[in-house]
């Protein structure tokens, strides 16, 4: 039977990462310490990898920062469509008012 997804926060896969890293001090092997917090080892490889590069930030779940600079940039192109469609009026209006055809 499968176990169900869990999540888990910042702070606690530090926690769980470090818990370890005791638990290994003292004497445990790391399938026994890793089992203490039903994880997988290559789970708990991937945590602290991260722990040691210093990114606290990646262990979030979510993937905000890519996310909320893919929207903000959506943003700024359908501002950006909307002052090239406003000029392309604007030029077309003053053809027409000085009877230029291009």
């Amino acid at each position: 039977m499968r176990r169900p997804k869990r999540s888990f926060t910042p702070e606690q896969k530090a926690n769980i990462v470090n818990q370890i890293e005791t638990d290994r001090k003292s004497g445990l092997t790391l399938n026994e310490a890793i089992k203490k917090h039903d994880i997988y080892v290559s789970l708990y490889s991937k945590w602290k990898h991260q722990l040691a590069v210093g990114i606290h930030s990646s262990l979030r779940n979510n993937k905000a920062p890519a996310d909320t600079e893919k929207k903000q940039l959506k943003i700024e192109v359908q501002k950006l469509r909307a002052i090239v469609l406003s000029q392309s009026q604007a030029i077309a209006d003053l053809k027409k008012e000085m009877n230029l055809d291009w």
